[in-house]
């Protein structure tokens, strides 16, 4: 039943000249096997014959005659209302212009202020970049010497550690040259 209800809504869509010719291959393939697609299609056709051929509709002198000064009527009315909005918008419109160059005189001279304080303001950006630039770098400057700082403050604790566990470990005699080494230099100072 769904293929019938798609293959009618593409059988509209022919009549109607909105369907491709992948739809006209497709519902020709359907109405060949379908009585039932065939039957409404044929039904569209003799629909579609009686329109062609039924008299078109007129009208009698008098009826035309009255519709045609009912149109004239509205014509002049809405012609008449216009001029006399025009006339109103038009003293309006005086009023509204005045206002409009107000608005663009001021508005002008609002920019032409900006525009010069703008120019002042991109300089005094520019400074305060450069010294913000410069206050970063002593920064930068400050934490590299604080940590130079911790690492010689770290070498030093370390040492002493050490030194203390040299001491602690060797005897508590002082350090000497080998006794080679010493007599030596006795022997040379004798000679």
């Amino acid at each position: 039943m769904t293929a019938c209800n798609e293959s009618q809504t593409r059988i509209v869509a022919l009549f109607d000249n909105e369907a491709g010719d992948e739809d006209l291959r497709l519902t020709a393939d359907h109405l060949h096997d379908c009585p039932a697609c065939r039957a409404f299609c044929l039904d569209l056709v003799a629909i579609r014959r009686a329109g062609a051929t039924a008299p078109l509709p007129t009208l009698s002198p008098a009826a035309r005659q009255a519709v045609l000064d009912g149109i004239k009527a509205e014509q002049t009315a809405a012609t008449g209302s216009r001029t006399q909005d025009r006339s109103g918008w038009l003293r309006f419109g005086r009023l509204e212009r005045w206002a409009a160059l107000l608005v663009i005189g001021s508005l002008l001279a609002a920019c032409l202020v900006l525009g010069r304080t703008g120019k002042d303001l991109q300089t005094r950006l520019g400074a305060a970049e450069q010294q913000v630039a410069a206050i970063h770098e002593q920064r930068q400057i400050a934490e590299s010497q604080e940590r130079q700082q911790k690492a010689i403050s770290a070498l030093y604790f370390r040492m002493a550690e050490l030194e203390d566990r040299v001491n602690r470990s060797s005897p508590s005699q002082r350090a000497s040259l080998p006794t080679g080494a010493h007599d030596r230099r006795e022997r040379q100072s004798n000679f």
